[in-house]
């Protein structure tokens, strides 16, 4: 991955934005790293994966048997733990 200051990107954003297109570049401030620049197919790309393993996490989670269906008494028990929670807290 290709690195880059933030103040040369800003100088040289044109070009600092053509390279995002190739690849991710990682942005610097003071030599620290503080963010990766990626391009919006990349970021298309990343959130398609996060479905589909959500998506098979989910379906292993039925054929586990770790789930609870979501009945009114459920969702009222869940609301309940949760206000307690917060008067604990």
């Amino acid at each position: 991955m290709k690195t880059i200051a933030a103040t040369k990107a800003s100088k040289e954003f044109g070009r600092f934005l053509d390279t995002v297109q190739r690849e991710p570049v990682m942005v610097t401030k003071k030599d620290r790293p503080v963010g990766v620049m990626l391009s919006i197919q990349d970021v298309e790309s990343l959130l398609e994966m996060q479905t589909e393993v959500g998506i098979r996490r989910g379906i292993a989670d039925i054929g586990a048997k770790r789930f609870n269906e979501f009945t009114p008494k459920y969702g009222l028990d869940m609301a309940a733990r949760f206000k307690k929670r917060l008067q604990n807290s």
